[in-house]
């Protein structure tokens, strides 16, 4: 069995961007573990503990998804939390750029994995990039003030060609992640 996630990946310059961000609004969220620059990703489909024996045809479903998705940019920026700032247990990035084509690829994944006896998404697919995980309660006061503060943050553009799918190894250190396979959208 293996844990296995599909996602789009960071440039490194956007990895730079989102840590230095991360650096900067510490001062506000105090008890929040940072999701490391090597471990930021977004999320299209999580699969969960899978049999290793599925995996190529995972491969053929995200391939099947992405045949007619053409390249696409995007730019993060827009902190929100989840799932309030009353009661905030994740911090994250939405997109200021890419939203609408980030959606219809989780979609066609979805579809397709379902098409193939996965589970499908029961929830609406919001696009964001964790930040941070909340460890400890936040005074909703706190949240308020970082999120009135720093809605101004974004990154540079980058050029999305491929969703991967990753392998997720949980540790005593966090989450280690190795990529599978990457399905390359069409020219």
């Amino acid at each position: 069995m293996a844990r296995l996630f599909i996602a789009l990946e960071l440039s490194e310059q956007q990895k730079k961007e989102v840590n230095t961000f991360q650096e900067k609004i510490k001062n506000y969220l105090d008890g929040v573990r940072w999701v490391k620059p090597e471990g930021l990703h977004l999320t299209l489909k999580f699969l969960g503990e899978t049999e290793s024996g599925r995996i190529d045809q995972i491969k053929q479903a995200m391939d099947d998804a992405v045949s007619s998705i053409k390249k696409f940019d995007i730019i993060y920026g827009k902190s929100g939390v989840f799932p309030s700032p009353h009661k905030t247990r994740i911090v994250w990035i939405g997109l200021r750029k890419g939203d609408r084509e980030a959606r219809e690829l989780a979609g066609k994944v979805d579809h397709e994995l379902s098409g193939a006896g996965f589970e499908p998404e029961k929830r609406s697919f919001k696009p964001h990039l964790t930040i941070g995980r909340v460890r400890n309660s936040l005074s909703e006061a706190a949240v308020k003030r970082y999120l009135s503060r720093e809605s101004s943050f974004t990154t540079t553009a980058h050029t999305i060609e491929y969703a991967t799918l990753f392998e997720s190894r949980l540790s005593s250190r966090g989450a280690n992640y190795s990529v599978l396979y990457k399905a390359i959208f069409p020219s």
